[in-house]
């Protein structure tokens, strides 16, 4: 139940910074929509995902797939509703398709810091491998 809880809050809280920061920035401040939003979301799921992770054993990949996949067509449905005025006049193109852009290098950089993380973690503790003697050998300990 808490990670139902952990993945629906962190879907709204997707939708919820989507529209406001839309609202906000809309006019000459849209570059803090396009450029802002991926690394608010991209942070939140470090963080969250961190701690979700730890404390819930929820899944990062489960919780990704889910502030995209479904935050993200939600978001994007309400603000049709919200706004369908940008429908009509072909304006969500330009915005949908630069943000998807700084969507995929914000990702991008997120899953190389977590695979560099792993990589410094695989580093940092080495296992202590004492080699057993083999049995099917004689005469070697």
């Amino acid at each position: 139940m808490k990670k139902t809880a952990a993945v629906l809050v962190s879907v709204l809280l997707y939708i919820v910074v989507f529209l406001l920061l839309f609202r906000v920035s809309m006019g000459d401040r849209i570059r803090w929509f396009l450029f802002g939003f991926p690394v608010i979301t991209a942070s939140y799921f470090v963080i969250a995902g961190n701690l979700f992770a730890r404390r819930l054993q929820l899944n990062r990949w489960f919780l990704w797939l889910s502030m995209n996949f479904i935050g993200g067509p939600c978001s994007l449905v309400l603000l049709l509703a919200w706004f369908p005025t940008l429908l009509g006049n072909g304006i969500i193109l330009f915005l949908i398709g630069p943000q998807i852009a700084v969507f995929a290098v914000a990702w991008a950089v997120v899953g190389l810091g977590f695979l560099c993380a792993m990589v410094l973690k695989g580093r940092a503790d080495p296992t202590d491998r004492v080699e057993s003697p083999n049995p099917s050998r004689p005469g070697q300990m």
